[in-house]
């Protein structure tokens, strides 16, 4: 029998003591209370997997009696593997286990299995043993012995249960069967002597149990499956979440679970004079006077000096071990470190009590009948100063700073003699940031040079103290290995590409309890273009990414409050050097700004001065609910943080990438170099080849070609990729190195055939004179479907080169007539007729509507201006040229032709930067020297 139909009975915290108990399977027929289905009312012919699953509870005295009769089709050789060997889990200490029947339906009969001398063998196994726990369970395994395709496998058992410690009261919490799993006849029930005190409930969302009084017995049915549960949405708190499920129990109310477990935690001699706790207590009371002060230490010695162990054996799942013997163990579990520390804390004259929470679903607890099972952790609640703290002694990394912490348990139980109903856990915002992130971004190379980075994230409290247990077990490589995965996570905030670490380096100071991991880097220039400026927002801000949106659509969603989460505190600040010879940097958005998102209250100070920006950021929360009718008015105060978002503009001298071949300008680079050095070096050499392909792309950027193709050398020896090969053939083709570009480009089409690649060699066979081979590839890839418009266009361009201009400039006409929203092609004509020289009548009218029509204005700018030197119209050249620049100033290109109409208009700058573009850029200077720019 499945082990999760054990758990029906084992329960989220299972019972203790029982009056029968037994290490053996015990074999009999049915419980006489238990109505067991008949063998012919079974629906053996179904293809349903489930055909029967029979859980029947009753509660006699102070005894939990579970019957369970299931049923499996075994209607595939999977399933047969699947369900071959019947498996069944118990606590010994917690009652008997009894199978029933063990069968095979088949072909209308019964085969009986444990007639034929079939025996469970029982085993022991700690499932939890990974997780520090150990519960005593104990596992039958039976191979069905005969089973067949087609087969019906029926096994029924039953447990009995009956714990001392909850003091003759009895509790059931049975998860109920729900589609999309079907069932051929399912249910749930439970059952009680009339009369007897019993609360029960079902649900959520249990449909209508039937109820019924007949021969002295109360009883509660519930018909499975249930409906298929209604798709929450994000966000929601766990209790609209949380699986159905059938609860009873004898427990009056809170007060009287309360009262029933107060006994369990009484310190009455719990630190016996002249005993190593009594030492131990000597030693805190020793170091200070202070309650607050005391209570940290008494609360670290349990979190650092006992190991966590949860101890389910001889009555553990309810009843802790005495704190002497924890000290002595020196590991326990939640219950025994809460009684640990309260014992301690009583000794040092602090007001404390164990409370009961509830780790996973907190907030659920009040919709639960009382009783133990809705619990699944203890933890301490002290008094001190008339302030309450929330202490758990199997956290770690609690210190003074962090000690007034509130857990998000949202509800306790308090352990009391005179009992006490459930008390509501008051979040408090933290005194002390949980995460504080500090980051330094170096842009002083220039606005279009990636920016070296450095962030230093100190985590505190159990974060901290979770990452210093991590370091303590971390070889070298491990530790390496984690400094990359959260240099990953920091950069991918900086961009989208992420980033390259260069260094990095993790510590934990045990006495703060604060863990500390700096990483430095590299990442992409965190200047963007954007309308005509080049500009920077800091992303790495959270409120630069933080949205509230949360979906209540759906009209039964309208209510659903939103769950924010647990109160918190972190610290953000970002540090921006600029380039110091560059002044003239604005600061944009509210660097200084406050405001209550959703419960969270964002502090922002922001300051620049000179070259150097400092932004920084508080969020602290209490967390807790929002209703859904304020979503959308958080929505919205949301949204108007993201746009406040300070950002920094450049001045329109800044050093654009293109310059930097210039002597000045190298030196900036220094730094850069030395960090992709120190990237690359850091990697072995079998895996550098990602941080060679991200330095190339710097070293092509700034027109260092040579280098750029050295590294691409280097990639591609590593391994060869179509990118690689195509970035590199573009670098040569940029160097005037045409038939070394071809033969990149011809490696990249057979590495990865695709249009794209196609074009790319195409075009550079045509320019390279090889006509006839180009246009063959053109005519193989023109598929005439999405890419037919770029086939035609480099196709034009190949004829032209062909001395076949008039042809190309027809092909692109019909495209026009074809396309007549396309305006990009209005461009492409503009384009074509100056730089071939071709169709020179209608020239300037076509490209004075791509202007008009242009959704890129920088391009058609450019083509216009191309248009105007060929039409001899130097003037309204240069100024098509300065304006196409100021929409995009990085557009090389067009940079070149400017320069070339200022020195073909007499002006003597422009010879200068001529010659820059013939040393640096000969390759395109070469080919516009074929356009008539000589």
């Amino acid at each position: 029998m499945a082990a999760r139909f054990a758990s029906f009975v084992i329960g989220l915290l299972a019972t203790t003591a029982p009056a029968l108990a037994g290490d053996t399977v015990l074999y009999g027929p049915a419980p006489k209370w238990a109505e067991v289905r008949e063998t012919a009312k079974i629906d053996t012919a179904s293809n349903t997997a489930l055909t029967l699953l029979d859980v029947q509870h009753r509660i006699e005295g102070e005894t939990l009696n579970v019957y369970v009769d299931q049923a499996f089709k075994l209607g595939s050789p999977e399933s047969l593997t699947q369900s071959g060997t019947s498996t069944a889990s118990w606590m010994p200490d917690k009652g008997d286990l009894t199978v029933h029947r063990v069968e095979i339906l088949r072909a209308g009969k019964a085969i009986d299995v444990l007639k034929g001398g079939a025996r469970y063998e029982v085993l022991r196994r700690e499932r939890g043993l990974e997780q520090r726990q150990i519960d005593g369970m104990l596992t039958a395994t039976l191979a069905i012995p005969g089973l067949q395709v087609g087969d019906v496998l029926r096994i029924a058992y039953s447990q009995t249960t009956r714990d001392k410690a909850l003091q003759g009261k009895v509790q059931i919490d049975s998860t109920l069967l729900t589609l999309p799993v079907e069932a051929g006849f399912a249910r749930t029930t439970v059952s009680w002597p009339e009369g007897m005190a019993v609360k029960w409930q079902a649900g959520p969302a249990a449909g209508s149990p039937h109820e019924i009084v007949k021969d002295g017995w109360h009883s509660v049915s519930v018909p499975l499956p249930l409906p298929k549960r209604e798709e929450m949405p994000q966000g929601v708190p766990s209790r609209f979440t949380r699986p159905p499920s059938l609860e009873a129990t004898t427990f009056a109310d809170w007060e009287e679970v309360s009262r029933v477990f107060a006994p369990l935690y009484s310190t009455k001699d719990a630190i016996a004079q002249g005993s190593p706790l009594a030492a131990e207590v000597a030693k805190i009371v020793g170091q200070s006077s202070d309650p607050l002060t005391r209570a940290a230490l008494a609360t670290r010695l349990v979190q650092d000096q006992v190991s966590y162990l949860m101890n389910g054996m001889s009555g553990g799942n309810y009843v802790p071990q005495a704190p002497a013997q924890t000290w002595t163990s020196r590991y326990g579990d939640c219950k025994a470190k809460s009684l640990l520390l309260l014992s301690l804390l009583e000794a040092i004259g602090i007001k404390a009590e164990v409370v009961a929470v509830n780790s996973r679903t907190g907030d659920a607890v009040p919709d639960s009948l009382p009783m133990p099972a809705a619990f699944d952790h203890v933890i301490v609640r002290a008094e001190i100063a008339g302030e309450t703290y929330w202490l758990d002694g199997t956290a770690t990394g609690t210190r003074l700073a962090t000690l007034g912490d509130v857990p998000p348990f949202r509800n306790a139980l308090p352990i009391r003699a005179d009992g006490a109903p459930l008390m509501a856990i008051t979040p408090r915002v933290p005194q002390v940031p949980m995460v504080v992130v500090k980051m330094v971004i170096d842009q002083r190379a220039g606005i279009d040079i990636p920016a070296l980075v450095t962030a230093t994230t100190t985590l505190s409290g159990m974060l901290g103290s979770n990452m210093g247990a991590a370091l303590g077990q971390a070889s070298a490589e491990q530790k390496k290995q984690m400094i990359e995965s959260f240099g990953g996570s920091i950069f991918s905030t900086l961009s989208k590409n992420g980033g390259l670490v260069t260094d990095g380096d993790m510590s934990f100071d045990p006495e703060t309890g604060m863990a500390t991991i700096a990483v430095k880097g590299i990442v992409t220039t965190q200047f963007g273009s954007r309308d005509g400026t080049k500009r920077m927002d800091l992303s790495a801000l959270a409120s630069a990414s933080d949205s509230f949106d949360f979906d209540r659509s759906r009209a039964s969603w309208k209510t659903l409050p939103v769950d924010l989460g647990s109160a918190r505190r972190m610290r953000e600040e970002v540090e921006v050097l600029l380039p110091v010879d560059e002044p003239g940097f604005k600061l944009g958005g509210k660097p200084d700004y406050e405001a209550i998102v959703a419960g969270t209250t964002v502090t922002r100070k922001g300051l620049l001065e000179g070259q150097r920006l400092v932004v920084s950021e508080d969020h602290a929360a209490l967390g807790g609910e929002l209703p859904a009718a304020d979503i959308p008015i958080e929505r919205a105060k949301s949204l108007r943080l993201k746009n406040t978002t300070p950002f920094l503009t450049a001045p329109v001298t800044a050093a654009r990438a293109w310059r930097y071949q210039s002597a000045g300008l190298k030196a900036r680079l220094a730094p850069v170099e030395a960090a992709y050095a120190q990237a690359i070096a850091r990697e072995p050499v079998a895996e550098q080849g990602t941080a060679l392909v991200a330095r190339a792309s710097l070293r092509g950027g700034i027109y260092d070609l040579e280098g750029a193709i050295s590294d691409y050398d280097k990639a591609i020896a590593i391994e060869p990729d179509a990118a690689s090969y195509t970035r590199r053939g573009s670098l040569k083709r940029q160097l005037g190195r045409v038939d070394a570009a071809i033969a990149d480009f011809r490696e990249a089409l057979k590495l990865s055939p695709s249009v794209d690649a196609a074009l790319t060699l195409a075009d550079t066979l045509g320019y390279a004179g090889k006509g006839e081979e180009a246009l063959k590839l053109l005519a193989e890839y023109d598929d005439m479907g999405d890419e037919h418009s770029a086939v035609v266009q480099v196709r034009s361009d190949v004829l032209a080169y062909t001395g076949k201009g008039a042809d190309g400039l027809k092909e692109i006409d019909a495209l026009i007539e074809e396309k007549p929203g396309d305006t990009s092609l209005l461009n492409a004509s503009c384009w074509y007729r100056a730089r071939f020289r071709i169709g020179a009548e209608g020239m300037m009218q076509v490209c004075n509507q791509a202007v008009e029509r242009a959704s890129n204005a920088s391009a058609v700018l450019d083509s216009r201006a191309m248009a105007g030197i060929a039409s001899g119209n130097l003037i309204a050249a240069l100024a098509d040229a300065e304006a196409a620049l100021k929409i995009a100033p990085g557009q090389v290109s067009t940079q070149y032709v400017r320069a070339w109409i200022a020195n073909a208009m007499g002006k003597p700058d422009s010879k200068t930067d001529l010659a820059y573009f013939r040393k640096v850029m000969p390759g395109l200077v070469q080919e516009y020297a074929r356009y008539g720019l000589r």
